[in-house]
């Protein structure tokens, strides 16, 4: 406001009761509505009488003007070009004014009321404010008589204008802080939503957990009753001997490698030069590769030709060797004791073949089946463990969380007026 006036700031604060209610979070909508309606019905009820003597003030103020038009303030007796911005303010403050203070403030009956009331009036005092401003001097001059009653007039009116805004900005905070409860809420209630679904898969995962411990006991009794079993203990005696057996023919197959390396060099150059069929060539190439293999899976007819023909090439001299003779004789050797070590390999092979049959009465199978599911309940178990130990961490984190904002909620409504205790059910 120009013109030499100045607002005036009026606090109004509503006394906090020290009694703390309880409230849940159903009844908080409730009891915002009847806050805010009462607030409402208050700022209305205690308008009225302050539009009251605004209107009587700004009928005070027309009549003031209306005198003021009637004045001719003595400017003839002022220079002309000073009488013209004398006559010129004075014609501009009297229709301004006049046409704002003839203005009928609307008649208020509700809080909209109040609202479309305090916004003609500070448009009033607003246009009454700048047209006085633009001409304090001139009228502060050579219509002082005029000035002070504006003035007083004035002061009333904004003094009243300043008191219903700030009611009507406290119930926009109202507003405000309504709209900041309620997302609170909100919140919580999607808060409590959040912890009842971990708290319901920590039961779920303490459910699976608990199965899978008793599967992994159950499994571990039932594995340790076969262990412990007269069968049980002939099967490991049986594959002690399968190991044992096949300790002798790994051996064996030593021995004949070894016995075949004695000719592995006239043997090899004979791959290069033979002109057996393709068949009994291959068999001669694997045979310099791993004999002991091939002689149970070969015909001995095939491998005694082989050999002799070997020799016919060596004693032609078809096959290049240095001692002619001592090649000879080693495939000789070879071919007389080919008996021999077939005999041998089908002995340990037939023992073998024994040994697992009665093996096979045993289930094994069953065993491995019941190993393999004790590690994966013992695995499930810690699985569990882990995913409880996750959603722990986490539902401590989510409830501090909705602790804070069930504190932030109760701070928020205690600034309404009234302490309130959250109860969450």
């Amino acid at each position: 406001m120009v013109f030499g006036w100045g607002k005036k700031k009026q606090e109004e604060s509503d006394a906090i009761s020290q009694t703390k209610n309880t409230l849940r979070l159903d009844e908080i909508e409730s009891v915002l509505s009847t806050l805010k309606e009462e607030k409402r019905k208050k700022i209305a009820t205690q308008s009225k009488p302050l539009f009251s003597e605004m209107q009587e003030e700004l009928n005070s103020i027309y009549k003031i003007i209306d005198h003021l038009k009637n004045d001719d303030l003595k400017v003839d007796d002022i220079e002309k070009i000073l009488r013209v911005l004398v006559v010129r303010s004075k014609t501009e403050v009297i229709d301004v004014i006049t046409k704002e203070s003839k203005k009928s403030l609307p008649t208020v009956s509700n809080y909209e009321d109040v609202l479309k009331t305090a916004d003609a009036a500070s448009h009033s005092l607003k246009k009454i404010g700048d047209v006085l401003g633009k001409h304090s001097r001139i009228i502060h001059v050579f219509a002082k008589k005029y000035a002070q009653d504006l003035k007083d007039h004035l002061e009333l009116v904004t003094k009243n204008n300043t008191m219903i805004t700030k009611m009507i900005s406290d119930y926009s905070s109202l507003e405000l802080s309504s709209n900041m409860i309620k997302e609170l809420a909100q919140k919580i209630t999607e808060s409590s939503r959040d912890l009842q679904e971990i708290d319901h898969h920590i039961a779920k995962l303490r459910e699976s957990k608990d199965t899978a411990e008793s599967l992994y006991q159950a499994t571990q009794k039932h594995l340790a009753e076969i262990r412990s079993s007269p069968e049980h203990a002939g099967f490991l005696q049986l594959q002690d001997k399968v190991r044992h057996v096949r300790s002798q023919e790994e051996n064996l197959d030593k021995e004949i490698d070894d016995e075949f390396s004695k000719a592995s060099r006239p043997l090899g150059k004979y791959v290069y030069v033979t002109s057996l069929d393709k068949s009994l060539k291959l068999i001669l190439e694997r045979l310099v590769e791993r004999p002991s293999t091939v002689i149970m899976s070969e015909s001995k007819d095939s491998i005694v030709m082989i050999l002799e023909s070997c020799m016919k090439g060596i004693v032609s001299g078809t096959v290049s060797v240095k001692e002619t003779d001592k090649s000879v004789d080693h495939i000789a050797s070879i071919i007389s004791s080919l008996d021999a070590m077939i005999s041998k390999k089908n002995n340990i092979k037939t023992q073998i073949q024994d040994l697992e049959q009665q093996i096979t009465k045993f289930d094994y199978k069953k065993l491995e089946s019941l190993e393999k599911q004790q590690a994966k309940s013992k695995s499930d178990v810690e699985d569990s463990e882990f995913k409880i130990q996750a959603l722990q961490s986490d539902l401590a984190q989510k409830t501090s969380q909705k602790q804070k904002l069930v504190s932030d909620l109760e701070s928020v409504l205690e600034r309404l007026g009234t302490k309130y205790q959250i109860i969450l059910d």
